[in-house]
């Protein structure tokens, strides 16, 4: 045992207590803030007895076995900064960082503080945050890596060592014939050729096209590195995040609005007067998060200076303090938002000095830095080679040139069709002809009259009755909305648009603050200021080195790719076809990161196999609804030929991998830059380790972790860009990249650089060099550089105020136009029928929802609806002690006259059923007037089977798991029972019969489906 672990003297899972949990006040009254399943009976069994980790109890932070660190957390993706605190090693407690503003409300200490005066200056942060002692110290930690000892999902692994590992994952070979296996499994060698994947299909790219890396949590930072790999090394075009299951639905909405120019953007807390808030729980689970956005939402409303209107299908913990809640049906938020668009427009109630602004200039006079398309032509002329996009001058004029032919076209205030750079206001709702070349008329409608025409095929009842509200809470919410003007704006978020038909939704939603007049503006709907300052290069180039490869063909999972570009669609209309349908979705339009859709790519072999598979801190088959249904897919070797894990722990997932690599926690790494999220602010937060790496080491003294398994593997394979000079610094110099701060800590040198940081004091630069474990790595940068790169560490970023960001109402930075009208979505093509998607609002779209979310199914009443609760995030925080002895299940949550109905009471035991699992799961009940009538709502983060609540054979496990002895018995890992409680909403979600039972998906932007799986509650004994 190492001298590390020695000091951590973690307990089994057979040691309960309520101790810590009484303790840690802080913790607890977060978590009641905002609970409403609270149940304190029977305590979770105890996972770290002897770790006596208490925030706060009575540590002088000037003492001299104190360090204190400024990171970013990694509790959730919300990116608030931390103050970590360290004694003798071990991470103890973890407060605010006073200069991030995600830790003050906004009001952060001016930049120019002296690091130890700011050290009595308080900062918040949530119960995730003071979790990272539990999280880090968890026993079921793997330390060591594992290879698969039996077959895939047997939970028989075998320690193995560095060398071994690197040599098998590079080479290849008959790896498990000790298992009686006599397939070759492939190596990373094997995929360094630029060879087709398929000579029948050129255009998907390379053989290295057969290297899939999936990620889970990734931020700036590791995800530069991973692409440094993935992409410059290895030439692969499969790096794909996890986006759609991490929000990609009210990203959509967005995405089509900006013209893919940005997909987060939120409402204003700070100055808006009203804000609309569609399935974002802002005082749970938002980003910036509940510290920030959620706190500063309940001061002003507190103050009286805001009001808010929750539109959720549950009562989320804002209806503390919302001016109202519609409990709308699940899935028609769209419908709910059309319906208000509808009132907007008939009443007049719509913001025409903005809509009618052209241009930028135009908007800017108007108060705002973004206009709208609203007033541009789009051509509608069947007869047009061009119907669906804009008009542009060219159309009209043949001898017009450069910029100007390119430029829209408007109607000016006396008709007549100019550039729409040319005119201050334009004519907004119009459907006519304009003069093209040889006086030939061309059909045109202004964008808003497409969008309006769209809203105006239903009538105000339809909506309300897809929504599920009275007609007149549609009405009534549309005049508070447009009554503050352009300082009421939308929170959109996860629920706003993850199901099927969400991209249409949350463009809806998104169009409500067109009409208001808002975008960009100071109490409006804003995007972030985006990064203070340039990672890539300055000091040193970490993009470019010799032998980069450039990634070229088609993702498996056929985000950002034609199909009408295929040759399957060549050879089938070569047949004698039209070319459709396409044997599976391709998604041209979208954000991206469709991990659900890549899965089943690698299921189906479409459009090509998977050779090898590495999945990085992701558990899809618990985190994607419907995602048992890839159990097969990971477990089948013609599928998955090698699968390789990067995690701290084994998971429900990567239980079928070949091999799992130990991470390093955001504590001990995970090195990043993270700008903010929307709204407003302009910052880099820096994440740095606190703490030294619990993991193993190489022979050289490296931790293994993620850098170090990617470095070596790059070096065993001979791919480029890893290394010997294979960093360009100034003046010709070269730099090795060995280890993972050779990387990182030149990132950090540019940063620094490009934002003229000034050098640090004597005292600063002693502070953390005395502090921050980087430190040790200071060599790596010349004398001055270092010095700057202190005065960023010690305040944990650059950050920049609130009021900085704005030019009176007009925020500086952001986009500069949106869409009423989406020329590109307009083009884009459905791969199953050939039909060009709507360019703007439409309710129903052919083929999908055709009668929408209101039909009953009498086998399967109720709508399913999940959420995240405040003390929890992603699949691992099942590891936060406190959080799970406060809660230590989740809960079936129904409306009292549902329960009554079936006989339910509060407290009983249901199963869940539905017609994707027809088996079902098992949770409590739990009944109140919280949730809709015909819904339950179950949170995340519960009914796990790994993560130390099964029993694995390891031998030797006691050197590779973080709790020892505590945690094994001989062979055999000791499960704690509390950490199987509860259910995972996701194991009855849908899947598509039509599509080989793979998730539910929206066929334009590869949405999973979140919210519209239908399920039968049955009373049981069980």
């Amino acid at each position: 045992m190492t001298d590390e672990r020695k000091k951590i003297a973690i307990a089994g899972p057979r040691d309960p207590s309520r101790r810590h949990a009484l303790r840690c006040c802080a913790m607890a009254a977060a978590a009641m803030f905002a609970g409403t399943e609270t149940v304190l009976g029977q305590p979770a069994s105890g996972q770290m007895e002897d770790l006596d980790i208490l925030p706060g109890r009575g540590v002088n932070r000037l003492d001299k076995d104190i360090k204190i660190v400024h990171s970013v957390c990694l509790g959730c993706n919300a990116r608030c900064g931390n103050r970590v605190v360290v004694k003798e090693g071990r991470l103890i407690d973890v407060s605010g960082n006073p200069y991030h503003p995600y830790n003050t409300m906004g009001k952060p200490a001016d930049y120019a503080v002296p690091v130890l005066e700011s050290i009595s200056y308080p900062g918040s942060v949530c119960g995730k945050a003071k979790e990272v002692s539990n999280y880090v110290y968890n026993p079921y930690r793997i330390l060591r890596p594992l290879k698969r000892a039996g077959k895939r999902g047997s939970g028989r692994f075998e320690s193995i060592e560095w060398d071994q590992l690197i040599e098998e994952i590079t080479f290849g070979g008959q790896n498990f014939r000790h298992l009686g296996e006599k397939r070759r499994f492939p190596g990373i060698k094997d995929l360094d050729s630029d060879t087709p994947i398929d000579p029948s299909a050129p255009e998907l790219g390379p053989a290295r096209n057969g290297f899939v890396f999936m990620t889970g949590r990734l931020q700036p930072g590791r995800k530069a590195f991973i692409d440094r790999f993935v992409k410059g090394a290895v030439g692969s075009i499969n790096r794909i995040g996890h986006t759609d299951i991490c929000g990609l639905g009210f990203r959509m909405g967005n995405y089509a609005f900006t013209e893919g120019r940005q997909v987060e953007l939120k409402a204003d807390p700070w100055a808006a007067d009203y804000i609309l808030v569609f399935g974002a729980n802002i005082y749970a689970a938002l980003q910036p998060g509940v510290n920030t956005y959620g706190a500063i939402v309940a001061k002003r409303h507190s103050q009286g200076r805001m009001r808010f209107t929750i539109v959720d299908p549950r009562a989320q913990e804002a209806l503390v303090h919302a001016d109202g809640w519609i409990p709308i049906r699940p899935g028609q938020d769209g419908a709910f938002a059309m319906g208000m668009i509808r009132w907007i427009i008939e009443h007049g109630a719509y913001n025409l000095e903005y809509l009618a602004a052209p241009n930028q200039k135009a908007a800017w006079a108007v108060g705002n830095n973004a206009y709208s398309n609203a007033t541009h032509l789009v051509i509608t002329d069947p007869a047009h080679p061009g119907k669906g996009r804009f008009l542009r001058m060219r159309d009209i004029d043949p001898g017009a040139k450069g910029e100007q032919a390119e430029a829209f076209v408007v109607l000016s205030r006396d008709g007549r069709s100019v550039s729409f750079l040319q005119v201050d206001t334009a004519r907004l709702d119009v459907a006519t002809e304009v003069a093209g070349p040889r006086g030939r008329g061309i059909k045109v409608k202004t964008a808003f009259r497409i969008m309006k025409e769209g809203v105006m095929e239903h009538g105000l009842d339809e909506y309300a009755r897809l929504a599920g509200v009275d007609r007149s809470v549609i009405e009534d919410t549309a005049r508070q909305f447009t009554s503050y003007g352009p300082r009421a704006a939308v929170c959109q978020y996860h629920g706003a648009g993850n199901y099927v038909g969400g991209t249409y939704a949350a463009y809806a939603i998104a169009c409500l603050n067109a009409l208001v007049g808002n975008v960009e503006r100071k109490g409006g709907y804003m995007s972030s200021g985006g990064a203070a300052s340039r990672w890539k290069k300055g000091v040193y180039d970490l993009v470019d080195f010799p032998g980069r490869r450039r990634t070229r063909g088609v993702r498996i999972s056929r985000e950002k790719a034609r199909y009408e570009a295929s040759s399957e669609y060549r050879r089938k209309k070569a047949e004698g076809g039209t070319g459709y349908p396409a044997s599976r979705p391709w998604f041209p339009f979208t954000k991206g990161g469709l991990s659900v859709e890549t899965l089943a790519g690698i299921d189906r072999g479409y459009p090509y196999s998977c050779k090898i598979l590495f999945t990085y801190f992701f558990n899809p088959l618990y985190s994607i609804p419907g995602g048992y249904r890839f159990r097969e897919t990971l477990e089948d070797a013609d599928k998955v030929p090698l699968h390789v894990s990067i995690d701290i722990g084994v998971n429900e997932s990567n239980i079928y991998a070949d091999y799992i690599i130990p991470d390093v926690t955001y504590a001990e790494g995970q090195y990043g830059w993270l700008p903010p999220h929307a709204p407003a602010f302009r910052f880099t937060g820096i994440r740095t380790p606190c703490i030294e790496p619990l993991t193993g080491r190489t022979r050289d003294g490296r931790p293994f972790c993620l850098e170090t398994f990617l470095i070596d593997i790059a070096r065993a394979s001979g791919l480029p860009g890893f290394g010997k000079d294979v960093i360009q610094g100034h003046g010709g110099h070269t730099h090795d990249l060995v280890r993972a701060e050779d990387f990182y800590l030149r990132g950090f040198a540019n940063l620094a650089f490009n934002a003229n940081i000034p050098k640090a004091s004597k005292q600063e630069q002693a502070f953390v060099e005395a502090n921050y474990p980087v430190a040790r790595f200071r060599k790596i940068l010349p004398d001055g550089i270092w010095k700057r790169t202190c005065y960023m560490l010690a305040r944990g970023g650059i950050f920049k105020g609130y009021e900085e960001v704005f030019d009176g109402t007009r925020f500086r930075y952001g986009i500069r136009k949106v869409a009423l009208y989406n020329e590109r979505l307009a083009t884009t093509k459905d791969p199953f029928n050939g039909s060009p998607f709507p360019g703007s609002l439409r309710l129903r779209l052919p083929g999908i929802l055709e009668e929408g979310a209101g039909n009953q199914d009498e086998d399967y009443p109720f709508y399913l609806v999940t959420h995240k609760m405040n003390v929890h995030t992603q699949s691992r925080t099942v590891w936060h002690r406190w959080a799970m002895e406060i809660f230590p299940e989740n809960f079936v949550v129904m409306n009292e006259e549902d329960a009554a109905e079936l006989g339910i009471g509060d407290g009983d035991m249901v199963r869940l059923l539905s017609r994707g699992n027809p088996e079902g799961i098992i949770g409590r009940a739990k009944t109140g007037n919280l949730v809709r009538k015909g819904c339950v709502a179950v949170s995340f983060h519960y009914g796990h089977t790994q993560l130390g609540a099964s029993r694995l054979e390891v031998p030797g496990g006691d050197k590779v798991f973080l709790g020892g002895k505590r945690v094994f018995d001989g062979r055999y890992l000791i499960p704690d029972p509390a950490l199987a409680a509860g259910l995972n909403p996701n194991q009855v979600s849908d899947l598509d019969e039509v599509l080989m039972r793979t998730p539910m998906i929206d066929p334009v932007g590869g949405i999973p489906d979140f919210s519209t799986t239908r399920v039968k509650v049955l009373k049981t004994d069980q």
